[in-house]
């Protein structure tokens, strides 16, 4: 496999309870899994790959994984559901670019959700 220098080729994730956050991301987003070792499971999640890493530490700053969906208030329905904590409700983004939300992972790292406008 061959990447455009400067391109993002991995994503690593803070994993808490790696069996609880790839239950979670498997039902809720479709995520494959490959276990490297107890602490470090793989994923693809289908057009990006990273990894699940759980000695590191969640957080609400910084970088931010925003995650495609179809409907943002059905999937963060879906997501408290499963027991996450929903930070942001639908919000529409202006410019005609669709709406987001952010929920916590099981993990407690910050992500989002993002619907694109129809047409």
């Amino acid at each position: 496999m061959s990447y455009k220098l400067g391109s993002i080729c991995h994503i690593e994730m803070a994993g808490g309870n790696i069996a609880e956050m790839k239950e979670f991301y498997a039902r809720c987003f479709g995520w494959t899994f490959s276990p490297m070792n107890d602490t470090y499971e793989f994923f693809d999640a289908g057009n990006a790959q990273g990894a699940l890493d759980s000695d590191a530490k969640p957080s609400h700053d910084g970088t931010v994984l925003v995650l495609a969906c179809e409907d943002v208030e059905a999937k963060l329905k879906e997501i408290e559901a499963d027991g996450c904590k929903v930070l942001k409700p639908k919000t529409e983004i202006g410019g005609d670019h669709g709406w987001y939300g952010y929920f916590e992972d099981p993990a407690g790292n910050k992500m989002g959700v993002w619907q694109p406008k129809g047409e």
